[in-house]
């Protein structure tokens, strides 16, 4: 039976990724020696620096200044060669993800601080609002807990919450409202500075090591 308004037919259907969020991972090889090096400086600065964590949303471990980057250990030297290739990489994709004309003449400012976690030791939820793209390079991790009580997000891992607020508001069964990485030594991560992250705590032996950085042009 025709009810007058003819057949509908579909012509066309496009699903699109809108607002994605850009991040990046690196994995480093023959970075042994530099994170050995690395991680007999940062306990060193943990005896002769001064810790500045009860400013920041380290909790309980040792946090540096924000002038690490700037000192002259060879160590130190060659992770800012690292970062700022990887800074400059990242800057390309997140333009042609977020911007309808890549920007020019932009002068790209690095800074960075290093971080010594042992048990217990947590980042609290932050975002860094003084800057576009933030970092983190790690340098050590203690051994995985055999008595892991949640692999899925196993201990040390640094939690990315959504960004997106109203995705939030009313989920959908089985949505993924967060993203976990478990760190290895010699990995790089780069993200847009709002996007929301913490780090959880550990149990056992050992140090969390890890360099985060800062970008803004």
């Amino acid at each position: 039976m025709s009810n007058g308004l003819g057949e509908v037919r579909l012509k066309s259907s496009q699903v699109e990724l809108q607002f994605p969020t850009c991040a990046m991972s690196r994995m480093y090889e023959g970075v042994d020696d530099l994170n050995r090096r690395l991680s007999a400086l940062m306990l060193k600065l943990e005896k002769e620096a001064r810790d500045v964590s009860s400013t920041t949303s380290t909790v309980g471990g040792f946090q540096t200044d924000n002038f690490l980057l700037s000192r002259s250990d060879p160590e130190i030297i060659t992770l800012g060669h690292m970062i700022g290739q990887a800074v400059e990489e990242y800057i390309d994709k997140l333009f042609q993800v977020e911007c309808f004309k890549p920007p020019t003449g932009l002068e790209i400012e690095v800074w960075g601080w290093g971080i010594n976690m042992r048990e217990g030791d947590i980042n609290t939820p932050h975002v860094h609002p003084n800057a576009k793209v933030s970092g983190t390079y790690y340098v050590s991790m203690p051994p995985p807990n055999t008595k892991e009580k949640n692999p899925l997000k196993p201990e040390g891992a640094i939690i990315f919450t959504d960004p997106r607020p109203r995705a939030n508001m009313n989920r959908m069964p089985n949505q993924v409202t967060d993203i976990t990485v478990p760190p290895r030594p010699g990995q790089m991560i780069l993200f847009p500075s709002y996007l929301e992250h913490f780090v959880l705590p550990f149990r056992g032996n050992g140090v969390r090591t890890c360099v985060a950085f800062n970008a803004k042009f």
